[in-house]
């Protein structure tokens, strides 16, 4: 093998295990967010979560705030994938429905990202997160709005300022979510999702 082989052999394998440390860093984080909060999270705690050395840690994130912008916008951007698709071919209330009840879904496959959403502590109407996670909240209520005047330009919900109609999904959806991880999950997601979506469609229709 030659030096330049054998250099980016070499420069392969370190990206790849400094790929794998990301990923538990992230992974631990996450864990660790859930667990305490954002502002109540230390870096000692999440490396030894990971199973590495601080210093390992910080080579790999520069801090807390990396760490929590990036697992705000790689959840997000799944989100907003199963939320596509979950609404693709849908008009109105339904396409509006569908996607509240892809978040909800979405949101109770990954317990560890939704109670570290909630520990923020702030009402998700308000969009006022922590980091990037204030930018992904207004994106998704303006989302819901543009979704509530196009739901109304068809006659199927009831005349509602598209803004306070965000306000109202986005608040049922964070009571919704709320018990359900409060009370330990003590039933099906799928039965959730549907209870959410029957009382927002009763809530909005005309």
């Amino acid at each position: 093998m030659t030096s330049d082989a054998t250099a980016t052999s070499a420069t392969s394998v370190a990206e790849e295990r400094a790929a794998l440390y990301r990923e538990r860093v992230l992974d631990a984080a996450e864990r660790e967010f859930a667990r305490v909060g954002y502002a109540d999270a230390r870096m000692p705690d999440v490396a030894r979560e990971a199973g590495l050395s601080l210093a390992t840690v910080y080579k790999t994130c520069a801090g807390k705030a990396e760490i929590w912008d990036e697992l705000q916008g790689s959840r997000m951007a799944g989100l907003l994938e199963a939320v596509a698709a979950a609404t693709a071919g849908r008009v109105g209330l339904e396409r509006l429905l569908a996607g509240v009840g892809s978040t909800a879904s979405y949101l109770m496959e990954r317990p560890d990202y939704l109670a570290m959403s909630l520990r923020v502590g702030t009402a998700w109407a308000s969009a006022e997160g922590v980091g990037v996670q204030r930018t992904v909240w207004s994106d998704g209520l303006r989302t819901i709005e543009e979704g509530y005047a196009a739901a109304a330009r068809a006659g199927d919900v009831a005349p509602l300022r598209p803004a306070v109609a965000a306000g109202l999904v986005v608040s049922a959806l964070q009571v919704w979510l709320s018990d359900w991880l409060r009370s330990g999950q003590d039933r099906p997601a799928a039965d959730v999702v549907t209870e959410l979506v029957d009382h927002l469609e009763r809530s909005l229709r005309p």
